[in-house]
C-alpha cells in the first residue's frame, strides 16, 4: 500500500491570483496518487478568496479529495500557517508535502517524489524542477547550494545547468518539497512544528530544516523531473521591497549563521556591523541592519540552546571563506 502523503496547501489574500488558485486546486485533485489528505490553511484572508475556494471545494470535479480546511482568524505569516496547517494533519502520515495557491503541480509529481523517498531513507527532504508557470524555458525553484556566510546561489542560475541524475542540494526550496515526517521530527525534536516561526517567520525557514536534517544524517536531495509550476510571488510582490522583509531577511540570516560552526561566522558579522555603521543609506535603513544584527545574534543564542550547534560542513556547499562580496 501506498504510505500515507498530507499535503499541506496555504491561502492568504490570493484574489488576484484567484484563476491560479483555483487551476492549483484543480491540478490536486488530479493527482495519480491515492493515498493522500489535502489540509487547506487559509491564513486569514479578508479579501474573499476563502470563500471563492470554499465554493470551488464544492465542484463535482472535486469530490475525491480528502480535505481537511483550517480557517485562521489572522495572519500568522508563512511559517506560522504552514504550522497550524501541520499540526491538522493526519498524524499516520509518513510524508509531508508543502505547497500552496499559486503553484500548479504536475500529476506524477507527488508519486516520484514519494517513490524516491520510499528507496531512499537516508534522504529527509526532496523537491523536482519547478518551472516558472506559463514560461517552460524558464525555471523557478531548483534547491539551492550555501556558502560559509549563508549566502544562496540557486543551481538554474547556472548556465551550465544540465540534470540528468538526482543531486545532493543544501535545501530544497519551500514552493514544492517532500518531506520525510519522521526525519523532521527526529532533527527538530517535536512533533508539532514543520518550521521555527519564532525565529523564522519570513525567511529562510526551509534552509533551517535542511540543515538540521543534514546534521542529523539526512539528505536533501533535488531529482531530475518537473514537478509543477509556480507564479512566483504572487501573493506577496507589494510587500517583497519593505524594511520590514528586510529585517527579517537579514535577522535571520545572522540568527541561522550565529548557529553553525561556520568558518566565515565572524567575518560576516563584522562586515554587516560595518554597513549599519558608515553606510550612506538612509537613516531608517541603517537603523534596520543595526537591529536586525542584534535580534540575530539574540535568536541565533537562544536557537543554539534549543537544537545545539549545525555542523555546516556536514552539508554539501561551497567553500568561500576567502570571498569578500556579501549578498543581502
Amino acid at each position: 500500500m501506498d504510505p500515507k502523503v498530507s499535503v499541506l496547501w496555504i491561502n492568504y489574500n490570493s484574489m488576484h491570483v484567484i484563476e491560479t488558485t483555483q487551476r492549483s486546486l484543480d491540478a490536486l485533485a488530479s493527482l495519480n496518487y491515492p493515498n493522500f489528505e489535502l489540509v487547506i490553511l487559509d491564513n486569514g484572508s479578508s479579501d474573499g478568496s476563502r470563500q471563492v475556494i470554499e465554493r470551488h471545494l464544492q465542484k463535482d470535479t472535486m469530490s475525491k479529495l480528502k480535505v481537511t480546511f483550517v480557517k485562521l482568524s489572522r495572519n500568522l505569516g508563512w511559517t506560522g500557517g504552514v504550522n497550524a496547517a501541520y499540526r491538522a494533519r493526519d498524524r499516520s502520515a509518513k510524508y509531508v508535502a508543502l505547497t500552496h495557491n499559486d503553484v500548479i503541480p504536475k500529476p506524477g509529481y507527488l508519486r516520484t517524489l514519494v517513490d524516491y523517498l520510499e528507496k531512499h531513507r537516508e534522504v529527509g527532504a526532496v523537491q523536482g524542477i519547478v518551472q516558472r508557470l506559463g514560461c517552460e524555458t524558464k525555471i523557478d525553484s531548483s534547491g539551492f547550494i550555501l556558502d560559509e556566510a549563508l549566502n544562496l546561489y540557486a543551481l538554474h542560475e547556472n548556465s551550465t545547468f544540465s540534470l540528468t541524475k538526482p543531486i545532493y542540494l543544501s535545501y530544497v526550496e519551500g514552493a514544492m518539497p517532500v518531506y520525510n515526517v519522521n526525519a523532521v521530527q527526529y532533527a527538530l525534536k517535536n512533533d508539532e512544528d514543520l518550521f521555527v516561526s519564532e525565529a523564522f517567520l519570513y525567511y529562510l525557514e526551509d534552509v533551517f530544516v535542511s540543515l538540521m536534517l543534514w546534521s542529523c544524517s539526512y539528505k536533501s536531495v533535488l531529482l531530475p523531473v518537473v514537478t509543477g509550476e509556480h507564479q512566483r510571488m504572487a501573493v506577496s510582490l507589494e510587500h517583497t521591497q519593505s524594511l520590514e522583509l528586510y529585517y527579517y531577511r537579514l535577522r535571520n540570516r545572522i540568527a541561522l549563521l550565529y548557529m553553525t560552526n561556520s568558518a566565515d561566522k565572524l567575518r560576516v558579522i563584522l562586515q554587516i556591523f560595518r554597513r549599519a555603521s558608515f553606510t550612506r543609506g538612509s537613516f531608517a535603513f541603517r537603523q534596520t541592519v543595526l537591529k536586525s544584527l542584534i535580534a540575530g545574534i539574540r535568536e541565533g543564542r537562544e536557537l543554539r540552546k534549543k537544537y545545539g550547534i549545525i555542523n555546516l560542513y556536514e552539508t554539501p556547499m561551497l567553500q568561500t571563506s576567502s570571498m569578500s562580496r556579501l549578498h543581502f
